[in-house]
């Protein structure tokens, strides 16, 4: 009897504590604060675990991808409000209005560039004007060793022959190819910068006693424009509708490309050919700048739809 006693005690204290921990394994299961925590590349090194910014493009172009075909057409919702501002208006009947889209000052100071192209183009320049120097004349050692190689070039076989005459070829011809090669470095350079953004604006132009929306441009500015500080003409004014923006690939997705095409047709004479760059690294915590920094790929969705991959 005792025993059947001791049995039945045992088996009430499993029963109760069985389902006393049922419910805490639920609550620990169906914790939101552990799945929140809980990194889906905690597993992986963390040197090699992409940053926020790749993680967050990613995740924009795999919704972009579940979307229809024609997602392109939808309109991506503000996340801030984004007001207009009133600029001054050389008319008195229209009301222009101007929004900040992208705005990221460059790493260097442009008229550095032109102010080094300056300089070496005066080398150039001074180097194809002045006259050569005078020749000296051969003295007879010289005219021997002249001689002495001319008769080892003849004896020499086909395959030193050739090695000969790209040396002498070379050393004639060292000066005319460095300031070739490097007058092209810098004009490849130039020309470079003139694709590279620096500040995208949206201008609103329309009458002003009219409930119209009006006229909608981009006006954009490069590092070209800003080579010359005292240009008055500083920016490019382009239709909304010409633009197209995508990622070029997800090695480099903090850099987006801007195409400019007129009537959806690139054109084959113009740098528009090429896209142009817009550049959203964060700055550098030692630059010092006082420009506006605008860096929002929400703003830009909102103004050319969701963002793609390749072209």
């Amino acid at each position: 009897m005792e025993r059947r006693t001791v049995f039945a005690i045992r088996r009430a204290c499993r029963s109760t504590l069985t389902s006393s921990a049922k419910p805490l394994i639920r609550s620990i299961h169906s914790s939101t604060r552990g799945s929140a925590n809980q990194h889906p590349n905690a597993n992986q090194n963390p040197s090699q675990s992409p940053s926020a910014y790749a993680l967050r493009m990613q995740s924009l172009l795999n919704t972009t991808s579940r979307r229809p075909n024609h997602s392109s057409s939808l309109t991506v919702p503000l996340h801030q409000p984004w007001p207009w501002q009133e600029i001054p208006s050389s008319s008195q009947d229209s009301v222009i209005l101007q929004r900040t889209l992208f705005a990221r000052p460059p790493d260097f100071a442009p008229p550095l560039l032109l102010f080094a192209a300056g300089i070496w183009g005066l080398f150039v320049f001074a180097w194809l004007v002045l006259p050569e120097p005078p020749r000296k004349e051969l003295s007879e050692e010289d005219k021997i060793i002249i001689r002495e190689n001319e008769r080892k070039t003849k004896e020499a076989n086909v395959l030193s022959r050739l090695g000969l005459g790209f040396t002498n070829a070379l050393f004639s011809s060292a000066q005319p190819l460095i300031y070739g090669l490097v007058t092209l470095g810098l004009v490849s350079m130039m020309i470079a910068s003139t694709k590279i953004i620096t500040r995208i604006n949206m201008i609103q132009i329309k009458p002003r006693d009219s409930t119209d929306t009006g006229k909608t441009v981009l006006r954009m500015t490069n590092v070209g424009h800003e080579m010359i500080p005292w240009r008055s003409n500083k920016m490019r004014e382009v239709k909304v509708e010409d633009c197209k923006v995508y990622i070029p690939n997800l090695n480099n997705p903090q850099t987006i490309r801007l195409k400019v095409r007129k009537e959806g047709k690139p054109d084959k004479w113009s740098l528009d050919r090429f896209p142009y760059s817009l550049d959203y690294r964060a700055i550098p915590e030692t630059s010092r700048t006082d420009k506006e920094i605008v860096q929002s790929v929400n703003r830009l969705e909102h103004v050319f739809g969701p963002l793609k991959m390749g072209e």
